[in-house]
């Protein structure tokens, strides 16, 4: 089986494969960094590194499976998958993050991983199972500014239902104030941070801690990094 993938994987097709895929990753400006046979197609607009360093913290206290919520172009699956060997899936429902995610994936041949069209819902997140370790990253403030914080709180319970060991998670705060949706958030107050704590309490998780600081998408603000425990 191996040797007929190579097989299929190679020649002219397989080179106009991955130039179409370059092309993709052009186009779509990626929100994480992309690389492809050890190159790198696009640094993504934002730092992962913060964020990966608290993932990989919790990984490494052990961890088989991994969700990744609103996942983009992967960055965070691939290397759980390929560092710690979890079976990770990413969910999104950017056909084209998720096209570059998929196909990526299959370039570099990363075992273990493998991505999932969806739209995340209350509907859609009881029908998953449980998972070892579950990422929320900047997701959850767009949620809540359209669909309420009511929504948003029973959104994260369903979360709470699948996570086994961790949630790591980080939202959007009304504090960011060059975003227009930041206006449309509950306000949160002088201190954002302590907000969304209360509020990952609020949803049933029994703890969540502070493990680190992210930069936020176009602002000046901080966010937190919350590890949170079902």
């Amino acid at each position: 089986m191996k040797l007929l993938l190579d097989r299929e994987l190679s020649g002219f097709p397989y080179r106009a494969y991955k130039f179409a895929l370059r092309r993709l990753v052009k186009q779509v400006q990626p929100y994480h960094p992309v690389a492809m046979d050890g190159c790198a197609l696009s640094p993504g607009e934002r730092d992962c590194s913060d964020r990966w360093a608290v993932i990989s913290r919790v990984l490494g206290q052990g961890a088989d499976t991994l969700a990744d919520l609103g996942c983009a172009e992967g960055y965070f699956v691939s290397r759980a998958a390929k560092e710690y060997g979890c079976f990770a899936i990413g969910i999104d429902a950017d056909v084209r993050r998720l096209t570059v995610a998929q196909d990526v994936n299959v370039i570099n041949k990363n075992e273990n991983a493998g991505f999932m069209y969806a739209h995340l819902s209350t509907d859609f997140l009881r029908k998953l199972p449980q998972f070892d370790v579950v990422v929320f990253l900047a997701v959850l403030h767009h949620i809540m500014y359209e669909h309420g914080v009511d929504y948003a709180r029973d959104l994260m319970r369903c979360i709470r239902v699948i996570t086994k060991k961790n949630l790591v998670f980080e939202m959007g705060q009304s504090n960011e104030t060059s975003m227009y949706w930041a206006k449309l958030l509950p306000d949160m107050g002088p201190e954002p941070h302590k907000w969304i704590q209360e509020f990952l309490l609020s949803c049933g998780f029994s703890r969540a801690e502070n493990a680190g600081e992210t930069d936020a998408y176009h602002s000046n603000s901080r966010r937190s990094i919350f590890v949170a425990y079902p």
